[in-house]
């Protein structure tokens, strides 16, 4: 059996949580109870410094029969979310890592690298585990983390992540069939948990671009590395890193292990210990001495290369260097987010982006990491913005650039609507909107259908979805179909209405959304015998009835939830 924890009453005070829940994780440990009630997976995301631990850990408490596995893929990752559920859950966690073996213990802790190997997966039986938790869940495509939940095909699965993009296309709706909360950094700063961003792109003559090629979603990290490398670009970046941040303490991404420890070098060249590197070559106990060292402000610059990306958590960090150019949004929000935590005294948090020509790359930057709801017409008239006005909060940038673009699209629509007078005299075929017609939030599923994977519908969804009488836009993805598909079948299964019956209800101003398909029928029927001429009104009251399917009732499929948006699978059958 692994060794007990350490108590959290001796362990450093920023370390120790904060009791009880903030109102938005209550809002996810809900969403999660009622998603893993309907489905095997679900989804929690949540931006860096939002307390994701901390509503695993409560998940964990309200679940007391459930055995649980926590899967995580780094050592801090593994020893913070250890101690965590120790203390929040009041138990013994065990520890499956390396030469560390768990017991019998109710919530195991376990490295996916250590676990997915096939005789430490063994080890257990298939039905150890009720619910596995996976941290950074934007890994579980991976196929480590497939082979261990094929293992455990009983086990209900809850991922937590805060940057559910991927930049090699693997849609996390092949892991998660839902969203249990969906929570963005945007929300998290206005509502005040998070503080607000200023950004300054930094031109760097040296840095040329244009000639590096993309891998996997991003730029080729070879190529990348030879021009960051270059003497010119190192002086440029630590010179204007030094000028910028001021005081503020200060955290570097750059492109490699070299190229870290050769800018903490210049940096301390200016100005005597002022400047440290680390890496994941780095021995752990030193590591973890500069880390300590760090928070504690005996230096100001650490210069890092894929330590801080996940797992590190300095409140008082105000200032994120990134010399890592990059076309990931995941990556970048990862970096960025090391700084967005709130702290006494701190205004908020200063991002400074190293570019220079970029050929026909389009880097990642500050405004995206709010950049989610906006359009990229919107944030490139807000990087514009921006560029005048260096060091201007980025929420101010994105609101402007979207008023600028709402009177752009007003004038485009009033000359559309204008050029097409004429042709709706002539014309007047009307495409009805499938998801209109159910009620369902259709700007809401397609946001989250085009953000977690979005291949497009299959030849068996679309057959499936002519059968319903349904005839969609071309392009409509996999996730959407599904859920049009799935509707049908559950208003089928509960002797609802069908598509054609609301389709044609619709028409005459009858929105009963839960109105049984006997009831529709009958409705339909009386306005055939009335030349398809809109009934009286008593008539019609007296079809539809005193019932909980009149129109002015809600019901949840006329209202959902914005906070649990739903991602389908492609079905087989379909």
């Amino acid at each position: 059996m692994a060794a007990q924890v350490p108590l959290f009453s001796e362990m450093p005070a920023q370390a120790k949580p904060v009791y009880g829940l903030r109102p938005y994780q209550e809002s996810a440990v809900a969403g999660a109870q009622k998603e893993l009630a309907d489905n095997r997976s679900t989804l929690i995301v949540m931006p860096t410094g939002s307390g994701k631990t901390r509503v695993m850990t409560e998940v964990a408490h309200r679940r007391k029969a459930d055995r649980i596995l926590v899967l995580a893929h780094r050592d801090e990752l593994l020893q913070q979310a250890r101690a965590r559920f120790s203390h929040d859950c009041s138990e013994l966690v065990g520890l499956d890592q390396a030469q560390e073996f768990a017991g019998d213990e109710r919530i195991v802790v376990g490295s996916i690298q250590t676990v997915s190997r096939e005789d430490r997966l063994e080890r257990f039986s298939r039905e150890r585990f009720d619910l596995i938790m996976v941290d950074e869940a934007h890994h579980s495509p991976a196929t480590t983390y497939k082979r261990v939940l094929d293992y455990f095909a009983s086990a209900k699965v809850l991922g937590v992540t805060a940057t559910p993009d991927r930049a090699d296309e693997k849609a996390m709706g092949q892991i998660f069939e839902s969203v249990a909360f969906l929570y963005e950094i945007e929300d998290a700063i206005r509502d005040g948990w998070l503080c607000d961003v200023s950004c300054s792109r930094i031109q760097i003559a040296g840095i040329d671009l244009s000639s590096v090629h993309t891998v996997a979603g991003d730029l080729n990290q070879g190529e990348l590395d030879a021009v960051m490398a270059a003497e010119e670009v190192l002086l440029g970046v630590a010179d204007a890193t030094m000028r910028e941040a001021g005081e503020r303490k200060t955290l570097v991404f750059t492109t490699s292990v070299e190229n870290a420890h050769r800018l903490a070098e210049i940096m301390n060249r200016h100005r005597s210990d002022c400047a440290r590197a680390v890496d994941g070559k780095t021995e752990i106990d030193e590591r973890r001495g500069l880390l300590a060292a760090h928070q504690g402000d005996k230096y100001q610059f650490l210069c890092n290369v894929g330590i801080a990306t996940e797992g590190y958590d300095d409140p008082t960090i105000s200032c994120v260097a990134v010399a890592r150019p990059t076309k990931s949004r995941a990556l970048y929000t990862q970096m960025v987010g090391r700084g967005l935590r709130i702290a006494n005294g701190k205004p908020d948090c200063l991002i400074l982006d190293f570019v220079g020509n970029s050929g026909r790359h389009k880097l990642a930057c500050a405004l995206d990491v709010l950049g989610g709801r906006y359009t990229e017409e919107e944030e490139e008239l807000a990087q514009e913005i921006v560029d005048k006005n260096p060091g201007m909060k980025a929420r101010e940038a994105l609101d402007q650039a979207k008023v600028l673009a709402d009177i752009e699209k007003q004038k485009r629509e009033e000359a559309a609507r204008r050029a097409a007078i004429k042709a709706k005299a002539i014309y007047t075929k009307q495409n009805v909107d499938p998801f209109g017609v159910f009620h369902l939030d259709v700007k809401r599923e397609r946001e989250m259908a085009e953000r977690f994977g979005g291949k497009v519908a299959s030849d068996k969804q679309l057959a499936c979805l002519e059968k319903f009488g349904m005839t969609i836009e071309p392009g409509m993805t996999s996730q959407l179909a599904s859920k049009l598909i799935s509707t049908a079948i559950m208003r089928r299964q509960k002797d609802l209405a069908s598509f054609k019956q609301l389709k044609t209800l619709q028409k005459y101003g009858i929105n009963a959304i839960n109105i049984s398909f006997k009831r529709a029928s009958s409705i339909i029927d009386s306005l055939a015998k009335n030349g398809w001429k809109p009934l009286p009104f008593r008539q019609l009251d007296a079809l539809l009835g005193h019932c909980d399917d009149r129109p002015a009732e809600p019901s949840p499929v006329a209202q959902p939830k914005p906070q649990t948006p739903r991602l389908f699978h492609d079905d087989d059958n379909f």
